[in-house]
């Protein structure tokens, strides 16, 4: 009974023994299930977006860090979003940073999931800063001037940038002549070496595209020339009217001001094909939009004073609305002692920018009123002019509204963005010209608008002359452009379709003038008024699409740019060979990144790109329009010496030439290009070779025709017996034909570039806070034609004129080839606790060089007067007594090249803070310099040098 109890107690105790153990392991893994899934609970998620405080822009890849209990970090995405899990609760100090921007600290207890916008501060200290342009780093090759280069430059207009690209130079301001680019090119050049103006080659600035928040500035309507501006040639450059004369030149850079660029892209190499009605490059210029304080600048020189004002604000209430208000005014002389010649300038500007964020999609409207007027005057100084009057006045007035629509879609893989681009502009401009014209003896002017004879009205004594041409250029733009990603086998696609429409027209008076009082006297004015609204209009359509390739490969990096455009003019009379046509501009460039190579602690980078393009210029109004041309030719030339007021006549029979060439094409230019780009601990080469080839460039050439007239026997009148002007049905007259000619606008151009341009930008030497920038280049530009031309001897053969009967076709090149090596060395010298920048730079053109391209001058064929047709000119024709005078012989020595020696000039730059509000900056350039005389064609060539200086003062509040 004993052992029964026992027994039982004893199974009783294990029985018990077994349940406690698994109730304590039941109870065990209850509380670590309960504790896991309590941690787990409590545990947060912080996300939010990081954003520009001042312009609401997203900042992508900014750093997240936060710190406390635990340390996290993370990196915003491409559109600036960010997200971290798993958070403890407790208090955190949490960092927001990106480059050139304040680091931004924020303390928070996390106790449960939060959602943060984050608006970081750009740095307004005086860190390091670029003062020159920096080479773009991708496949187009590119220069990116950023608005800390502008201000140290202390520009007066936008043609001062230009000095920061490789092959530029630092130059005087010419405000008393328009100022157009050129880009990869020597320019030009006389006998002497210095700049020409010759619309023959005027493709390079008229197909250099400028676009300015994403609207181009369209120029193709411009029609603002005097008839006493050589429009169709050379012509004299020292002449007021030809320096002035914009019409197919594109841009006149004077009209741009600087003040209210964020930072500007010049792309010398391949664009995208997004850019199009172009042949040398495009200008990217982006203006400010973000909240700045009020600023003011203040320069001074010894040729202009300019004054700048500016301010950006967040508007009260809504954070993602900017508005941006700028006004500007430069009054600036050709001469600082001539007060009869200046150029003004005014410019204001009012910019709204506003982002919508959403869960699905970010937008963003831009949008600008922008206003530009410039006033170019000329007067010659009656004092020294024997009291004649002679005023040049050109008034430029510009306004333009812009929109541009950007919807982003973040959640989406596929659609990336789709944009809207609309610009409307008009602009109101008059050109007006006051001459006192004073005939020797007598003047001829033509006064019929009809074909035929007429009597030209004589001019006998001096008279005021007034010209005014009006005009009104319109134009509006639309592009619509979207962008997809496509990742297919890790290979990144970022494809952009769109197309662009524009409408150019000029709704001006045109040229208005008193026929019997003209400009001239001197009997070849073959111009009538004309009404610039009888024009019509031209439409540019456009389509592109391109692919932007991105491939990774065992640390190497491939970058593809492939696309194509479309161009074609809409509108035009069936008479137009450009009707209904539609041209191709393929465009590829490409850059292979290979894997850095260890020297030292530091990575070796090498990169090699290169490409291919073709881009198209679209010709402008007055190439499509051209004015007609009045051939007068004089048949009775009567002047009674005993009373010319009442005897004298003058007769002429008008021929009425419609100078349109049905057949134009536009202007193709084909670029191709390599370069290299190396990058070691803050240091970087970048070397580019490229050559450009345009063979159907714009320019105006003779077209010869015979004309038939009477030529009236004035021997045959006698004086004495006239009652009035001689009757011509009793005058005797033989029937006469000449050779003559009108302008045509033709593709007889061709511009071959080639060069290389080099930038070597150092690391700052520490000790020294010295940084060195060297840029350079080498250019070789061919000027020629690429069709036979015209041209009339002037020689007289037993009382034969020669070019009244013969005229002589000649498949000569008539142009120069010229070459030019310069470089800039730049040191770059910055002290931020002292608020000081310093720039020394020595400018070295090591040697300019022309040459004028040899002529056979024996022609190919000739006209002849009595059928108007062109024959052979043979062996035969070097017999004939008048054909041999065709041929053109030319001395040697013009066709050997004329090299200018190195010239050197050093500059200094400086800009000085002083507070918070306050800045100073100086320049002074060419104040030392080294320009050696020299010898061309045995005369001894003396260079002089006149430094340049000017100062600024800059107030921030």
């Amino acid at each position: 009974m004993e052992l029964c109890v026992v027994s039982h107690v004893t199974k009783y105790r294990e029985k018990m023994g077994r349940e406690r153990i698994i109730v304590t392991l039941f109870i065990y893994i209850i509380s670590t299930l309960s504790a896991y899934t309590q941690t787990s609970l409590d545990k947060v998620i912080l996300s939010g977006s990081i954003r520009d405080a001042q312009t609401k822009e997203i900042l992508p890849y900014a750093t997240v860090q936060i710190k406390g209990i635990k340390n996290y970090a993370t990196v915003a995405d491409d559109e600036g979003n960010f997200k971290i899990t798993g958070i403890q609760p407790g208090e955190y100090d949490i960092y927001f940073s990106y480059i050139g921007y304040k680091k931004q600290k924020k303390h928070l207890e996390l106790k449960k999931n939060l959602y943060l916008t984050v608006n970081i501060y750009s740095s307004n200290q005086l860190h390091e800063v670029v003062v020159t342009a920096t080479e773009a780093r991708g496949p187009v090759t590119a220069s990116i001037i950023d608005r800390s280069a502008m201000s140290h430059l202390q520009p007066t207009s936008f043609t001062d940038l230009l000095e920061l690209l490789p092959g530029g130079i630092s130059k005087d301001p010419n405000m008393g002549a328009a100022n157009t680019i050129n880009l990869r090119e020597t320019g030009t050049t006389d006998a002497n070496g210095n700049a020409t103006n010759n619309p023959d080659y005027a493709i390079t600035s008229l197909g250099t595209l400028f676009v300015v928040d994403g609207a181009p500035i369209n120029t193709d309507a411009n029609l603002q020339y005097s008839p006493l501006s050589n429009t169709y040639s050379s012509g004299d450059n020292n002449n007021a009217e030809n320096k002035r004369n914009i019409t197919n030149r594109g841009v006149d850079m004077r009209a741009i001001s600087t003040d209210d660029i964020e930072s500007v892209e010049i792309i010398r190499g391949i664009p995208s094909v997004e850019y199009g009605n172009l042949t040398s490059g495009v200008v990217n210029i982006k203006k400010i939009r973000k909240a700045t304080p009020l600023a003011a600048r203040f320069k001074a020189d010894g040729y202009s004073k300019l004054v700048a004002v500016g301010k950006g604000f967040i508007v009260p209430g809504n954070q993602d609305l900017i508005v941006n208000l700028d006004g500007g005014y430069l009054n600036s002389k050709v001469d600082p002692t001539n007060k009869l010649e200046n150029y003004q300038r005014i410019n204001a500007s009012i910019r709204l920018t506003w982002n919508w964020k959403k869960e699905r999609w970010v937008m963003r409207w831009a949008s600008a009123f922008d206003y530009t007027g410039s006033f170019d005057n000329s007067k010659q100084d009656p004092e020294l002019n024997f009291g004649r009057i002679d005023e040049y006045k050109s008034v430029y007035n510009r306004s333009a509204f812009t929109n541009n629509l950007e919807w982003k879609f973040p959640k989406l893989s596929f659609l990336k963005l789709v944009e809207l681009n609309s610009a409307v502009s008009m602009q109101v401009d008059r050109l007006t010209q006051t001459r006192l014209v004073s005939p020797q003896r007598y003047g001829l002017a033509p006064t019929s608008t009809d074909a035929g004879e007429h009597d030209a009205q004589i001019l006998f004594s001096e008279y005021m002359a007034d010209y005014l041409s009006e005009g009104k250029p319109f134009n509006t733009y639309v592009k619509l452009k979207s962008e997809f990603n496509v990742n297919p086998a890790g290979v990144r696609n970022n494809i952009k379709v769109g197309g662009q429409w524009d409408y150019t027209k000029n709704y001006g008076r045109g040229q208005v003038y008193d026929l019997g009082h003209p400009l001239s006297a001197v009997g070849d004015w073959d111009s009538r008024p004309r009404a610039y609204k009888d024009i019509p209009a031209i439409q540019n359509l456009s389509f592109f699409l391109e692919d932007m390739i991105t491939k990774n490969f065992w640390k190497n990096k491939l970058e593809l740019l492939a696309g194509v455009r479309t161009n074609s003019l809409l509108g035009l009379d069936e008479a137009y060979l450009l009707k209904g046509k539609v041209y191709l501009d393929p465009r590829f460039n490409a850059q292979w990144t290979f894997p850095g190579i260890k020297i030292g602690k530091h990575d070796l980078v090498f990169a090699l790109a290169g490409g291919i393009g073709w881009t198209t210029k679209m010709s402008t109004l007055n190439y499509l329009y051209p004015d007609k041309r009045y051939n007068d030719i004089t048949q009775l030339a009567y002047y009674d010496d005993k009373k010319p007021v009442e005897n004298s006549r003058f007769t002429v029979l008008s021929y009425i030439q419609d100078q349109t060439n049905y057949n134009l094409k536009p202007a193709r230019n084909k670029k191709w290009e390599v370069r290299t780009d190396i990058s070691y601990n803050g240091n970087r080469l970048s070397v580019s070779y490229f050559r450009e080839i345009t063979s159907s460039g714009f320019r105006y050439s003779n077209v010869y025709a015979p004309y038939s007239y009477k030529d009236y026997d004035e021997s045959s009148i006698i004086s004495s017996e006239l009652q009035g002007p001689p009757i011509l049905e009793n005058i005797p007259y033989s029937e006469k034909s000449k050779l003559d000619y009108y302008r045509r606008a033709e593709n007889g151009s061709r511009l071959e570039k080639e060069g290389v341009e080099f930038q070597f930008t150092s690391q700052r030497i520490k000790p020294l806070r010295t940084a060195v920038n060297i840029t350079g280049a080498w250019f070789k530009s061919v000027y020629t034609n690429s069709l036979p031309m015209y041209y009339a001897v002037s020689d007289v053969v037993d009382n034969v004129i020669v070019q009244d009967n013969y005229i002589g076709l000649y498949n000569w090149n008539d142009g120069q080839i010229n070459h030019r090596f310069n470089t800039n060395f730049m040191l770059d010298t910055q002290v931020p606790e002292w608020g000081l920048i310093f720039t020394s730079s020595v400018q070295c053109v090591w040697y300019t060089q022309r040459q004028l391209q040899r002529k056979n001058g024996i022609p190919v064929s000739y006209i002849d007067v009595s059928d108007g047709e062109l024959h052979p000119y043979t062996e035969e024709s070097k017999s004939d007594a008048i054909l041999q005078h065709l041929i053109l012989n030319y001395n040697e020595d013009n066709f050997r090249p004329m090299k200018i020696p190195m010239a050197l000039y050093v500059n200094f730059k400086a800009t000085k803070r002083i507070g918070k509000h306050l800045s100073l900056a100086f320049f002074a350039n060419k104040l030392l310099d080294y320009t050696p005389d020299y010898q061309s064609n045995g005369f001894t060539i003396r260079r002089n040098v006149d430094p340049y200086f000017g100062m600024e003062l800059n107030f921030t509040l």
